[in-house]
């Protein structure tokens, strides 16, 4: 135990020690004011000085279109400038099929062609589009897709367990995946002709590197309330490049997170294959669809 004397020593010392760390620290922050800085971000807006190009070809479709556009600044939510008066055609060694402008201004900036898809065939397609004198281009694989054996419904595990009063339904795909690897698929949701995944996030994006030799999987999510004994849900599955993957898994975080995708100064680059600078993405997809009814 200490004695009174030496108590009020003790006590004395870690007075000085708390005055001279208390000093100690005030000069600490006064330096640390003293060298801060104003440091202002800057996002340079970039509208217009890109060509935004959404083209997705496939053998399912009656009439394909093309969308062109102009980029818009990182921090406007809404779409660019239209694009029209552009040439643009697909080609391959099969021929060439001209895509071209119709219709009402509510049209604008969007390229048609009725022949295509019933004409695609195995082998490599080249976009090519000529605007302002500029000439852009891209390459993309048609690749096969497995057809899909089933769609099944099943009660979501949240919901059979107890632990969410709602009533939610897994949306399942059956398929047998194609021989080897090196295969990417895209899956949307159909339900009575309402596309159900508009956005990147709600789409289904799959590589065969982690795929068995049969697939079961879930693809979609719905809440009960959402639908109704009857209801038909149609799974379409597209072939899609590894390119085009890796596109949708970096696009999810730059459209369902940041905003514009296509800005002039985005967190980071979203793949794409077209050429001169021009962003977005040529695909052309083989199909494969199925449907069944949903029964609670």
């Amino acid at each position: 135990m200490l004695s009174s004397t030496n108590y009020h020593k003790q006590a004395g010392k870690l007075v000085r020690w708390s005055i001279t760390g208390i000093a100690a620290m005030i000069v600490i922050v006064f330096g640390l004011v003293s060298c801060e800085k104003e440091v202002i971000l800057e996002l340079s807006d970039r509208e217009g000085a890109y060509l935004i190009v959404e083209a997705n070809i496939d053998d399912a479709t009656a009439e394909q279109w093309i969308r062109l556009s102009l980029s818009s600044s990182y921090y406007d939510v809404t779409e660019g400038a239209v694009v029209t008066g552009a040439d643009v055609m697909v080609s391959s060694g099969e021929g060439e099929w001209l895509f071209t402008g119709k219709g009402p201004d509510s049209l604008a900036g969007l390229y048609f062609n009725s022949d295509i898809g019933a004409e695609l065939v195995d082998g490599s397609y080249t976009l090519s589009i000529e605007h302002e004198g500029n000439r852009y281009s891209a390459v993309s694989e048609y690749r096969a897709v497995p057809g899909i054996d089933s769609v099944t419904t099943r009660l979501n595990f949240f919901s059979s367990a107890g632990l969410t009063d709602e009533r939610l339904y897994d949306i399942l795909v059956h398929f047998a995946d194609l021989p080897g690897k090196g295969d990417h698929y895209l899956i949307d949701v159909t339900i009575n002709g309402k596309l159900q995944t508009p956005r990147p996030s709600q789409k289904t994006v799959i590589s065969d590197q982690d795929l068995g030799s049969y697939v079961s999987r879930s693809v979609r999510t719905i809440n009960g309330n959402d639908m109704h004994a009857g209801d038909t849900i149609r799974l379409d599955m597209r072939s899609i490049s590894r390119e085009k993957y890796e596109f949708y898994q970096i696009f999810f975080f730059q459209t369902d997170l940041s905003g514009n995708p296509f800005a002039g100064a985005p967190p980071a680059n979203i793949p794409t294959n077209m050429s001169e600078g021009a962003r977005g993405f040529f695909q052309v997809s083989a199909v494969s669809r199925a449907q069944t009814r949903f029964r609670k």
